[in-house]
């Protein structure tokens, strides 16, 4: 099993071949979904090892689920990010016009949301969510190891950052050195302009 250690600083390849049974826990969007076969049923066993009810038992009474007015980002397949080099939450507007042209969904890094610009819902990576978009744009994220967790299996990444030697640029297919307030809304505009030609 590989999974994160020492605070997410690294990752880790756990081995245990004497002891069994053994358990792992998968985050959703860590593996591609297989195509769903109609009519097929797995055989289900149930086993109690004896357990009996008592005093000590939960009940679940309800399970009540809160609605969110935004889409799932694990869903979308175009990702706007934003991460602490947005400078505010003021400037995500920016990334809010971006993904409204190409019709995508703004996503953030875990500095945004423990910033409390963004809520936790539009995080991407180790503590967020994963996701695997045909598109995902990184502006102002830095690519810690724990953000490029969740994103890395993205099929195009385009990063656009001031600091030429960020490690974002490491993984992504496409990238730009520059000041994101210039390039952003420059972007938008030369992609609405197109849209507008081809329709």
């Amino acid at each position: 099993m590989t999974r994160p250690a020492f605070g997410g600083n690294t990752i880790a390849t756990i081995a245990c071949p004497d002891f069994r049974p053994q358990m792992a826990t998968v985050r959703p969007g860590v593996m591609q979904k297989r195509e769903r076969k109609v009519g097929v049923k797995a055989n289900v066993e149930e086993f109690n090892p004896g357990f009996t009810p008592d005093n000590k038992y939960v009940e679940i009474l309800d399970v009540v689920k809160a609605v969110a007015n935004t889409v799932d980002i694990m869903d979308a397949k175009i990702l706007v990010s934003g991460g602490r080099g947005m400078g505010s939450p003021e400037n995500f507007k920016m990334l809010e016009d971006l993904a409204e042209v190409l019709g995508g969904q703004v996503s953030c890094s875990r500095a945004v949301v423990d910033a409390g610009w963004k809520p936790k819902d539009l995080q991407v990576g180790q503590t967020g969510k994963t996701v695997r978009p045909n598109v995902y744009f990184a502006i102002g994220i830095s690519g810690a190891i724990q953000h490029l967790a969740g994103m890395e299996e993205s099929d195009i990444i385009i990063a656009i950052n001031k600091d030429e030697s960020a490690p974002i640029f490491d993984v992504a297919d496409y990238g730009v050195v520059g000041d994101l307030n210039k390039i952003v809304p420059a972007l938008t505009e030369k992609l609405r302009a197109e849209l507008a030609k081809s329709n």
